[in-house]
């Protein structure tokens, strides 16, 4: 029954403001509905609910704030609302009234009183006659004593949503719409850091200064006159602004621990720093060691950085290294050494550089990457300061922050010819899924190499291993096991970019001698790599029919040192391994979990992998609309990677073929046609779309169309000795001997196919073929034959949770004359009912044909004949007529 939502761009908030409004509209007589919205001050909750309340026309609309200083008088925010609604009687007499429509909002309905709570949770739950909507905002802290605290309302609420803050994008879209003026992708950041993302602090922002000043290039973000006014106000009569200073100058997320903080305000008896945390200015907060101190008003922090005189910062950030390296800290003695430099200080710069090697060679790329930024930040020579800024854009994309990464490539060049920048653009748009982009950069990286005749090895091993991931991307297994190859012969032998690229490559050559390589771990090898090769064997062992090894492989967790890119490499083909498993919920959350990776990295060529099962699992199971809305995220365009535009294209096949969506189907297999004939994609088992699509061209007549293709896969996988591709293949070549007149060969053929799925532990595919099977048997007449067959299938899809494949098998057994019932009411056949009920949903009769395997013309015959015994002359009656029988 309960949801959480967690909205992260204003798109998404779009999205639960439909999901809102929806379900409050689609509310019955006597519906309730409560809904909880978290976040911290200014994150969104007003202007949410404001959008809610302006979308529900025709609803009486009650808004009301919870006050602290009445939450301890029970009944006194429900007397408030019924003196709103100008009501004298009690709430129940309010919104429980015939053709009642009442949203009720809550404002910080974390100060409400205990009674008012309960009687708006039980008007939600204990309606007869009106619909009420309760909505309530509040703090995302607990800061209500009471006994039915907020942690409470969230498990009672219907949909739980926390605001999450706004992303990079999100900042520069409400900056256009509220002011008209285009940030800058790095000025949207800094907005972003200094509020916290949150959209009421970012509109104080940027009403702080002239539309005009947001319009430059890099303009200085100003600190709103309300900030600085409440931090005096606060600190006024206290003598705490060393102890501020000390945690403003602090980098990261700006905590620090009390003793550092004492350090460097000389606050020798902590006198300073206790008046400060009673002031709440400042708040102590548990940590994994001991605890650190922060800023209670992120404001505050603002304020205070920006009244902190150069000269200042520059002290403190040396009495931090001090303190530091006095505690063997070296790493935070280095960031503050920089922090503090006066100019260009090429030795720490230098030891910042190695820092950051070392860093990156143990997986910890964000390390890396701050390590990186700083020294480019302090080194004197601009070719010194150009490669670090690489170095850092190059370990953000290695710890898949590509936004981040995204925004600091934005500042170089795209004219100069660089092979250090043309190779970290290729990496980046591989991640985004520009094909082209990445294609070209790569290649023109390569050449400038060859051009130059550059014996550069780390930097021709670096551009040789990225050929390697955009080959693969693009489908070209060949090229892939070539440039690994190419790695191999420039890298150190014991080298971690040697070790991916010789992983990785054993999914080119599994491709290309159709076997599975050995699974064998090369010296050197660190739990990062090892994940490499937990993908490429599982990957493998689920394309050679054994999807228990495929999971055991792609469940491998590395820890804290693993790649989110190859992760999600790891959910899409775990989630599709669970799946043929048919192990659907697993599979569903991986699916969630692995486009929740991809949206939070920014990694969007590996989505529709997971969108393709995601599709097939909500269709399977029934819901209808959640596969559509997986449909609908599916990458299409020309430009992006074939391994983006082969799953996208099967799914669209698959959810069109359980749709009835004939022209959707011939769409997605032309397309597939189309770019076999560009890029050879018909390795056997890795990406099996013939079977499909030759079943298509089968039911739809097209025989020799259906047999060249299937001919095609057979041929291909006869040496490959993948059992479950020989069966899924059966099917069409059954239907193809059937349709040229070899009835018992083809059924054969079926028996055959059914005996080798039954040997694997592919449930998946054994219900889906007995499924079919059953469908040719009824279509032949053999209606006992075929029972059993639906039968067997049946048992397998309801393992599953396959609801949709357990009531098409339930209805063709019907429509058999056997089954469960073999006869229907109203003096109906069992076909003539099933017929009947189909177009009573509003099935067209070629789409009753094509779900019940029959001709049109036999379709139109039963209909005629329901008319007939049910006294009714249009299909607009039959619903009524039915629900009455």
């Amino acid at each position: 029954m309960y949801s959480s939502h967690n909205l992260g761009s204003q798109q998404t908030s779009g999205k639960i403001l439909r999901t809102v409004v929806d379900d409050a509209t689609d509310l019955e007589p006597g519906g309730g509905l409560l809904f909880l919205i978290t976040g911290p001050v200014g994150s969104g909750k007003s202007s949410l609910v404001r959008e809610i309340a302006r979308s529900l026309p025709g609803w009486s609309g009650i808004r009301v704030s919870a006050l602290s200083w009445h939450a301890d008088e029970e009944g006194e925010l429900l007397t408030h609302i019924l003196h709103r609604a100008d009501g004298t009687g009690t709430l129940g007499e309010l919104v429980d009234r015939e053709g009642a429509r009442t949203a009720i909002i809550i404002d910080d309905a974390h100060w409400a009183d205990v009674t008012s709570l309960r009687a708006l949770v039980e008007a939600t739950r204990r309606l007869r006659e009106g619909r009420v909507v309760v909505i309530l905002t509040a703090s995302d802290k607990d800061d209500a004593d009471d006994d039915l605290p907020m942690s409470r309302m969230r498990e009672m609420a219907d949909h739980a949503i926390t605001l999450a803050p706004l992303d990079v994008e999100d900042v520069a879209a409400l900056a256009l719409s509220s002011i008209g003026a285009h940030l800058s992708p790095l000025a949207a950041a800094e907005l972003r850091d200094l509020t916290g993302g949150r959209p009421g602090r970012i509109q104080e922002v940027l009403q702080a200064a002239p539309a005009d000043h947001w319009r430059l290039s890099n303009p200085q973000i100003p600190i709103p006159k309300p900030w600085r006014a409440a931090l005096e106000r606060r600190t006024r009569g206290l003598d705490v602004g060393p102890v501020l200073a000390a945690v403003a100058i602090l980098p990261g997320t700006g905590t620090g621990s009390p003793d550092l903080i004492r350090f460097l305000a000389d606050d020798l008896d902590g006198s300073l720093l206790d008046a400060a945390v009673t002031a709440d200015l400042l708040e102590l907060l548990p940590n994994s060691g001991d605890p650190v101190l922060r800023f209670t008003h992120p404001t505050d922090r603002a304020v205070t950085r920006a009244t902190t005189g150069p000269t200042q910062v520059t002290r403190l950030h040396r009495r931090a290294a001090q303190y530091h390296r006095a505690s063997n800290n070296l790493d935070a003695a280095l960031i503050h050494e920089a922090l503090g430099a006066e100019g260009a200080d090429d030795a720490t710069a230098r030891q910042l550089a190695e820092r950051g090697e070392q860093l990156g060679a143990a997986g910890q790329w964000l390390d890396a990457a701050d390590a990186f930024a700083l020294a480019s930040k302090v080194a004197a020579h601009p070719e010194v300061s150009h490669d670090q800024h690489l170095n850092s854009i190059e370990a953000l994309i290695a710890a898949a922050d590509i936004p981040r990464a995204r925004l600091h490539a934005g500042t170089l060049s795209r004219v100069v010819r660089d092979v250090k920048v043309d190779s970290m653009r290729s990496y980046l748009a591989l991640h985004e899924g520009r094909r082209s982009e990445a294609v070209s950069l790569i290649d023109r990286a390569w050449n400038t190499l060859e051009d130059t005749r550059s014996t550069d090895a780390a930097m021709r091993t670096r551009v040789a291993s990225r050929k390697v991931l955009v080959h693969l991307a693009n489908w070209e297994p060949e090229k892939v096991v070539h440039w690994a190859g190419v790695t191999d012969t420039w890298a150190p032998e014991t080298s971690p970019t040697r070790i991916e690229a010789q992983y990785i490559s054993m999914i080119g050559r599994s491709a290309v001698t159709r076997s599975i390589p050995p699974d064998v771990p090369l010296p050197g090898e660190t739990p990062t790599l090892a994940q490499r090769r937990h993908m490429a064997a599982g990957w493998i062992h689920l394309v050679h029919d054994d999807p228990v090894a495929a999971r055991r492989y792609l469940q491998f967790n590395p820890g804290n040192e693993g790649s989110e890119r190859i992760s999600l490499w790891m959910d899409g083909w775990l989630a599709r391994t669970l799946f043929i498993l048919g192990e659907y919920r697993e599979a569903e959350r991986t699916v969630e979990r692995g486009l929740a990776r991809a949206e939070r990295f920014g990694i969007r060529f590996l989505e529709p992998i997971l969108l393709w099962t995601g599709a097939q699992i909500a269709a399977y199971r029934g819901d209808r609309e959640l596969a559509r809305s997986y449909v609908n995220r599916l990458t299409f365009s020309h430009d992006a990677f074939v391994i983006q535009r082969i799953p996208s294209a099967m799914c669209r096949m698959l959810i069109g073929g359980i749709e009835g969506d004939v022209s959707g189907m011939n769409r997605a297999g032309e397309t597939l046609v189309s770019i076999s004939q560009e890029t050879d994609i018909s390795q056997p088992g890795f990406w099996p779309w013939e079977d499909v699509y030759a079943q298509h061209l089968v039911l739809t007549g097209r025989i020799d169309d259906a047999d060249a293709i299937t001919s095609i896969a057979e041929e291909r996988a006869a040496e490959s000795g993948i059992g479950s591709l020989h069966a899924k293949l059966a099917v069409p070549r059954a239907g193809i001997l059937m349709q040229r007149g070899d009835i018992e060969g083809g059924i054969r053929r079926f028996e055959e196919a059914i005996e080798q799925i039954e040997s694997l532990t592919m449930p998946t595919y054994q219900a889906r073929i007995l499924y079919e099977y059953g469908r040719v048997l009824r279509r032949l007449g053999r209606r006992r034959h075929a029972d059993e067959a639906f039968a067997r299938a049946g048992d397998v899809f309801a393992a599953m949770g396959a609801t949709e494949f357990v009531n098409r098998c339930n209805r063709e057994r019907r429509a058999g004359g056997l089954g469960t019932r073999t006869t229907g009411a109203g003096g109906l056949t069992p076909q003539e009912e099933e017929i009947a009920k189909l177009v009573a949903e509003g099935a067209t009769n070629r789409e009753v044909a094509r779900e019940l395997f029959l001709s049109s013309k036999t379709v139109e015959y039963h209909l005629t004949r329901v008319y007939r015994k049910l006294g009714v002359r249009t299909r607009n009656e039959l619903p009524r007529v039915l629900d009455e029988l």
